[in-house]
C-alpha cells in the first residue's frame, strides 16, 4: 500500500514602514492534531497592554476542538487575535483573525484558513499575532496522512485613515 503524506503551510504578513506608533499586541494559536478519541487540541493566547485579556479553552473526545482568544489595548490603540480549531468525523478545520487599530485610525487585519480531509490522520492549526510596532501576521498548516486532502489560505491587508480635507473658498471682492 502506498503512503501519501500532504503538507501545506502558509503565512501571511504585512510590515509596516515609518514612525507610526500601534497599539498594545496580541497573538493567539490554535491546532488539532489526529482524528476521533485519539486526538490532541490546544491553544495558546497572550497579550501585552494597559488592559486586556487571554483566554484558551480544549477539549478532546468525539469532537475535537480548541480556542484562544486575546485582546489587549493602551493609549496607542488595540489589538485583538483570535484562533479556533475542530476535527469531527473526517474533516479538521482551523481559523485565525486578527486586527490591529492604532490610534491615528489605521486598521490592519490577518486571516488563515486551514483544512484537512480524509487520510488516515490529519493536522491542522493557525495562529496569529498583531499590535505594537509588529507586522500583523497568520500561519496556517494543514496535513493529512495516507491519502486525503490539505487546503491552506492566509491573507493580510492594511488601510490607512484618510486625512482630513481641507477645503480652501477664496471670496472675491464685490
Amino acid at each position: 500500500m502506498r503512503t501519501a503524506n500532504t503538507r501545506i503551510w502558509a503565512i501571511g504578513a504585512i510590515g509596516f514602514i515609518g514612525g507610526t506608533v500601534f497599539g498594545a499586541d496580541a497573538a493567539t494559536t490554535a491546532g488539532v492534531t489526529g482524528r476521533g478519541r485519539d486526538a490532541t487540541a490546544v491553544a495558546t493566547a497572550n497579550y501585552t497592554g494597559e488592559a486586556g485579556f487571554a483566554r484558551t479553552n480544549s477539549r478532546s473526545g468525539e469532537v475535537n476542538q480548541a480556542r484562544g482568544i486575546a485582546v489587549g489595548f493602551d493609549e496607542n490603540g488595540l489589538a485583538l487575535s483570535l484562533s479556533n480549531a475542530v476535527e469531527h468525523r473526517g474533516l479538521a478545520v482551523a481559523s485565525n483573525f486578527n486586527i490591529n487599530i492604532d490610534r491615528d485610525g489605521d486598521v490592519s487585519t490577518s486571516s488563515g484558513v486551514a483544512l484537512a480531509r480524509g487520510g488516515r490522520e490529519r493536522e491542522v492549526s493557525v495562529g496569529g499575532a498583531t499590535g505594537h510596532n509588529q507586522p500583523v501576521v497568520s500561519t496556517a498548516t494543514a496535513r493529512t496522512e495516507r491519502g486525503g486532502l490539505a487546503h491552506v489560505v492566509t491573507r493580510a491587508e492594511q488601510h490607512r485613515a484618510r486625512p482630513e480635507r481641507v477645503i480652501v473658498r477664496r471670496m472675491r471682492g464685490r
